[in-house]
């Protein structure tokens, strides 16, 4: 069915109204599912992830269209003032979820097969789009909902790695620190050899195609009076898609284990998330590329993203080509000023239902 402008607006209205912070998503998914019953969507449903998922239209093509309804914690008061819509998830994703499901309904009878996921806990460990990549549902294409605004393409994200280090040593009085090794000290050494790794890996004006290695959590230290005898400290490892992550991880763990004597210091990788960024050759990048051009009248802009999405994790596991796409000030993504512009929202559901159209008139 095609959901009518004010209908469209009164969606993401709605939705920003309920509160829906990593983890407690279930009341936004259930809200998901009434709409989208009503919206035409079949065999909806709410599996264990506590991912909301339905289907919509038929056809040779099967595309999935992917937004996370969770936000960042921080609720915030939702207001629609001239020609902006200001609330938690106005820019990070609400709003590209909405324009997703919006389109999506309009396709009943396009000749695509669209599957919509509403995927928890992006802004998190992940759990609900690793339960739909465990799925065996196979899928063409698939577009996930970012913010970047409707004329701009989200063709690639940096991958990512959370590193562990501790630092041991023996400790001691703080009134003679030359007596002593601080585990402080010998982490914010490791951390310049770190910095020198990182300058090595840069490609320059290009922050997308260089490394970078950010400290985000940092603990030291027992008593005001003690030299610290143990450092714990996480850091964020973003990947070009010329680097690897076991290569990177390999790299690193050089250069972190080569401490000194009376010095232990040890090193811990998580999950990886690969770099990603589709093929200029993909239909589906075209698809939406010439719908941009047909319906605003603009240059299509390619952004390549310095962060990680859920896009990364899905199309190396899965195989599958992807883009990301959605309205939104990304800007204000994550702040307590998340902004869409109306205008800006409307237009890229137009231009998403232009894109199932094209990619169908590509397929053939």
């Amino acid at each position: 069915m095609t959901v009518a402008a004010d209908e469209q607006v009164k969606l993401l209205l709605s939705s920003l109204k309920v509160y829906s912070p990593t983890t407690k998503e279930a009341p936004y998914a259930s809200f998901l599912a009434d709409k989208m019953e009503r919206m035409g969507y079949r065999r909806v449903r709410i599996d264990r992830a506590g991912n909301v998922l339905g289907e919509v239209g038929r056809g040779k093509i099967s595309l999935l269209l992917c937004g996370h309804m969770d936000t960042v914690p921080g609720n915030l008061a939702v207001r629609k003032m001239k020609d902006s819509i200001y609330g938690r998830g106005a820019a990070d994703a609400k709003a590209p979820l909405c324009a997703l499901l919006a389109a999506g309904a309009s396709a009943a009878d396009g000749g695509i097969a669209i599957t919509f996921a509403g995927v928890t806990e992006e802004e998190g460990d992940g759990a609900g789009i690793e339960k739909l990549i465990s799925s065996p549902r196979k899928f063409d294409y698939a577009i996930f909902g970012e913010p970047g605004g409707a004329a701009r393409i989200t063709s690639a994200y940096r991958g990512r790695i959370a590193l562990r280090v501790r630092v041991k040593t023996a400790g001691g009085h703080a009134g003679s620190p030359w007596a002593h090794r601080s585990a402080f000290e010998e982490f914010a050494s490791t951390l310049q050899r770190l910095r020198e790794y990182e300058r090595s890996k840069e490609v320059p004006d290009d922050r997308f195609r260089s490394l970078s290695i950010t400290p985000t959590l940092v603990k030291a230290g027992t008593y005001q009076n003690v030299v610290p005898n143990r450092c714990e400290a996480t850091l964020d490892m973003r990947l070009p898609p010329s680097l690897r992550s076991s290569k990177a991880v390999a790299e690193v763990r050089a250069i972190v284990e080569s401490a000194r004597d009376g010095v232990d210091v040890r090193l811990e990788a998580g999950e990886p998330t690969e770099a990603y960024e589709v093929d200029g050759a993909s239909l589906l990048l075209r698809a939406v590329q010439r719908a941009i051009i047909v319906r605003l009248r603009a240059r299509p802009s390619l952004i390549r993203k310095t962060s990680t999405g859920d896009m990364n994790t899905f199309a190396h596991k899965k195989g599958t080509e992807c883009v990301t796409y959605g309205p939104g000030v990304s800007a204000t993504s994550h702040t307590d000023a998340e902004v869409v512009q109306t205008a800006d929202y409307l237009d890229s559901i137009e231009v998403l239902k232009e894109a199932f159209r094209q990619l169908v008139t590509l397929g053939k």
